[in-house]
C-alpha cells in the first residue's frame, strides 16, 4: 500500500501544495497512491497525542511506503524525529521525501539519517532566531560590556541574575537590563546548544529500546 501523507495546519506549505508536488513526484517515479490522508493535528502537539500518524504507522505492513513533501511533515523536533525514523526502520517501511528525490528505509546508511537531524536542529535554530527577533535602532555602549563574555558563560552555568550581580559586584537592575537589551540568555542557550552538537558528532547514532517499537503497540 501507497499513502501520501499531508500536513495541515501549519504555516509552511499548504496541503493542496503539497499534494500537488506529491502527485507530480509519483508520476515522475511511477508509483499509484492508495489513499491520501492528512494529519490536522495542531503543530503543538506532541508526537504521541497525534492520532492519525499512530493510526497509519500502526496500519502499515512490511513493505508499505508513505509519501511526503518534505521531513517536517512528520515532525521539527529531532526526538520525534528519531521515533518516527526508529519505527520506519523497525516495521521495514518505505519513506520518500519529495523534496529531497530521498528514499528513506532499513537500508538507508546511518550516516544520512544523522545529516537530516542535524539539518532540522540547524533549521530550529534559525527559526527561533527569526522568532526572537532584535531590538529596533542602535544599542548603546554600556559600562556591562568588558563582562559580556563572563556574563554569557555565567548564564551558561545556570547562575541566576542575581548570584552574577554579586560576583561582578555591580547593580542586579541595571544587569538584568543589560541581559534583556542584549538577548544574552538566547545567546548563552544557543552556546550551549552548539556545545552539544559538537560534543555528539562522533557519538555513534542509537534507537531506543531493542525490542519494541515506540510509537505502536507491535512487538518486533
Amino acid at each position: 500500500m501507497v499513502i501520501a501523507f499531508l500536513r495541515g495546519k501549519n504555516k509552511l506549505f499548504s496541503t493542496s501544495a503539497q499534494q500537488e508536488f506529491i502527485i507530480k513526484y509519483a508520476k515522475n517515479h511511477k508509483i499509484s497512491i492508495d489513499i491520501t490522508e492528512i494529519d490536522n493535528d495542531l503543530s503543538s502537539q506532541v508526537l504521541e497525542t497525534r492520532k492519525t500518524l499512530l493510526n497509519i504507522l500502526k496500519s502499515l505492513k512490511k513493505g508499505d511506503t508513505i509519501l511526503i513533501y518534505d521531513l517536517w511533515i512528520f515532525s521539527q523536533k529531532a526526538g520525534e524525529l528519531t521515533k518516527v525514523f526508529d519505527c520506519i526502520f523497525r516495521h521495514h517501511l518505505k519513506v520518500h521525501i519529495c523534496k529531497k528525490d530521498l528514499i528513506i528505509d532499513d537500508k538507508i546508511p546511518s550516516i544520512i539519517i544523522i545529516n537530516l537531524l542535524s539539518m532540522q536542529r540547524e533549521q530550529n535554530l534559525i527559526d527561533k532566531k527569526i522568532d526572537i527577533g532584535r531590538p529596533k535602532g542602535s544599542i548603546s555602549k554600556s559600562k556591562f560590556d568588558k563582562f559580556k563574555s563572563q556574563i554569557v558563560s555565567m548564564i551558561c552555568e545556570n547562575l541566576s541574575v542575581s548570584e552574577i550581580a554579586k560576583r561582578l559586584k555591580v547593580s542586579r537592575s541595571s544587569l538584568k537590563d543589560y541581559i534583556n537589551s542584549r538577548s544574552l540568555k538566547e545567546l548563552a542557550k544557543s552556546k550551549l546548544t552548539n556545545k552539544r552538537k559538537d560534543m555528539n558528532k562522533n557519538k555513534t547514532f542509537k534507537f531506543p529500546n531493542p525490542n519494541e517499537c515506540p510509537l505502536t503497540d507491535k512487538k518486533i
